[in-house]
């Protein structure tokens, strides 16, 4: 990402067709759980660090009938100098006081390219055109390999948290199983 005081930003979504994300609900135990593993899945699919990721919404209340959460992440990854991966995160869900609850994960990604515009020469005219020739004739194609590595990389998060899932619905099958031997 280039810091500038002024700039031309460019922003697409990675998902072309609305609704341009992708949300998973999941009823079964244990659904705060996935608070931890949501962000600890995210540094491991996208490859990077706690410090690209940031916690913007954080809501957590315990009532008469469990936990209520909501939590949003926005998590940014640099692809090089002009481009990145900007991510929006969230989980949202409830946990009655028996450990069962119902979650929602969404996520959308953006790709952003930003163009400083601090010098005269970054605002000249010339400038301009052959930083138009530039990104059409070179830089398109590389912003369509971002995208597609922004959607593959969604859909891998929303594989690892949909198995995550199934293994905690897997697990409660097995208890409830279990218990239901023993009487």
């Amino acid at each position: 990402m280039a810091f500038a005081r002024a700039k031309l930003v460019m922003e697409d979504n990675c998902f072309v067709e609305e609704p341009g994300g992708v949300e998973m609900k999941f009823v079964g135990p244990n659904v705060k759980k996935l608070y931890k593993l949501m962000f600890e899945t995210m540094k491991s699919v996208f490859n990077v660090t706690s410090s690209d990721i940031q916690e913007t919404d954080y809501n957590w209340g315990k009532t008469d009938k469990g936990d209520k959460f909501k939590v949003r992440w926005w998590m940014h990854k640099d692809m090089d100098l002009f481009s990145y991966i900007y991510l929006r995160a969230d989980i949202i869900g409830e946990d009655d006081n028996k450990g069962n609850g119902r979650v929602t994960i969404a996520v959308r990604g953006l790709i952003r390219t930003e163009y400083p515009q601090d010098t005269v020469w970054q605002r000249s005219l010339f400038y301009e055109m052959l930083r138009t020739f530039w990104h059409r004739a070179f830089y398109h194609k590389k912003r369509e390999e971002y995208a597609e590595e922004c959607r593959h990389g969604t859909i891998l998060f929303m594989d690892k948290m949909k198995e995550y899932c199934q293994k905690l619905g897997g697990a409660a099958a097995a208890s409830a199983a279990a218990a239901a031997e023993k009487k």
